[in-house]
């Protein structure tokens, strides 16, 4: 099939394996979960079957104890249960089953509802799960390249030198990558829907696949009652407002969700992947983003002008760089100052600091430039790598300023 790609999160997954007894493969709807767990597992189940959720709702312990044995050795094969939150009695069983049988790689478990969100898995199954978290395609998936790791040795380096030229793709390279970007930012990456070719069967596919996470998977983390179409209307708030700090006053004026109320369906969506919080610490705010970027330009009626847009592809491209790498922690976060200096993407790890800014330009206009300076002057140990949306050879402006073409990094 046309959307059974490699994904980057295989070799993450395999080391994972041989360390945990169970793990968690989390992600979005139609993100390829399935698809995965299927291809990497010797024993298939979903819950979405209603025969095997009645079996593992009568019998959990005979439900994963149901393990073959291959016939050459005595391996035994591995265990997959898919949308696993449907059933919170597995995971008192998993956790009694992996306290006395400790081999690693035992039970793969994967589903759209994160597992902290969920206290039967959380508290069943701290330390004996690791967790990997499914990102929809990034354009390198798209293309069947490796995982790239331009932004994480931009991060990492000291300085930028010449040496730091070197983790970026040649303007041979980029030009196949500036196609494949402008055809991800108009139908993101969601391998169940980024592949319809009508436009109007992506947004059909959209609507029925968020009627179902909002009206089933939301209620599983939260009792929440407001309606269904008035959680889309917020989602379309979200939407228009991408890289923006979050306005509660804004969104109670235009809705009339109270404060408090917003807390909770932002916290629901956050636990069913289809939103994500990105700190502005200066302000004391938050950004909020939707997962996917065809999420994001439905639900803002295409009304995002372009910086907003590539910003917001470049955050989700780039974060697959980071996700996948066990050696690599970080946070992100926006830079946004009282007086008007904006970094939207901040990427810190370890006393590093790295801020990206899109510029539309050739060249940053003299607002990035001020907004690069304030950053650079609050963090002496920071830099800032400048992305341009045209295909330019990049740029060493100083120590700590690097200019080079979006496409080059991701």
């Amino acid at each position: 099939m046309a959307h059974e790609r490699k994904r980057h999160v295989l070799d993450y997954y395999r080391k994972l394996m041989g360390y945990y007894p169970i793990v968690g493969i989390f992600g979005h709807r139609q993100v390829g979960k399935s698809t995965f767990v299927a291809a990497e597992v010797d024993d298939y189940r979903t819950l979405d079957d209603i025969d095997q959720l009645e079996a593992a709702q009568v019998d959990p312990k005979k439900y994963i104890q149901a393990r073959r044995v291959s016939k050459s050795d005595s391996h035994a094969w591995t265990i997959g249960v898919d949308e696993c939150q449907l059933e919170p009695k597995l995971f008192p069983t998993l956790k009694e089953w992996v306290r006395i049988h400790k081999k690693p790689g035992q039970f793969v478990l994967s589903g759209s509802v994160r597992f902290t969100s969920r206290k039967a898995i959380r508290e069943s199954l701290a330390g004996r799960i690791g967790v990997a978290e499914l990102l929809p395609f990034s354009v390198s998936e798209l293309q069947s390249r490796p995982l790239p790791d331009a932004v994480v040795q931009l991060l990492n380096c000291k300085i930028f030198s010449q040496d730091s030229l070197r983790c970026l793709l040649s303007l041979r390279a980029q030009r196949g990558i500036q196609k494949e970007l402008l055809r991800y930012m108009e139908q993101g990456g969601l391998p169940g829907l980024c592949f319809l070719r009508s436009e109007e069967l992506r947004k059909s596919a959209l609507n029925q696949l968020h009627d179902l996470i909002l009206s089933r998977d939301l209620r599983l983390v939260s009792e929440l009652k407001t309606p269904l179409s008035t959680i889309k209307k917020f989602l379309g708030y979200i939407a228009r407002n991408s890289f923006e700090p979050y306005n509660a006053a804004e969104v109670r004026r235009i809705l009339g969700l109270a404060p408090q109320t917003q807390k909770v369906i932002l916290h629901a969506l956050e636990s069913v992947f289809v939103i994500r919080r990105i700190p502005v610490p200066i302000r004391k705010k938050e950004m909020i983003l939707l997962e996917d970027q065809f999420e994001e330009r439905v639900y803002s009626g295409g009304l995002l002008e372009l910086q907003r847009r590539l910003e917001s592809a470049v955050y989700r491209n780039i974060r697959t760089q980071f996700a996948y790498r066990l050696d690599q922690n970080v946070v992100y976060e926006v830079f946004l100052t009282r007086d008007g200096a904006r970094i939207p993407i901040v990427i810190r790890s370890e006393g590093k600091s790295l801020g990206l800014i899109v510029t539309t330009g050739e060249k940053p206009s003299l607002s990035e430039t001020r907004s690069a300076s304030s950053f650079l002057r609050r963090d002496g140990s920071a830099k800032v790598v400048y992305l341009s949306k045209e295909l330019i050879a990049p740029q060493i402006l100083d120590d700590r300023s690097l200019l080079c073409s979006i496409y080059a990094v991701i």
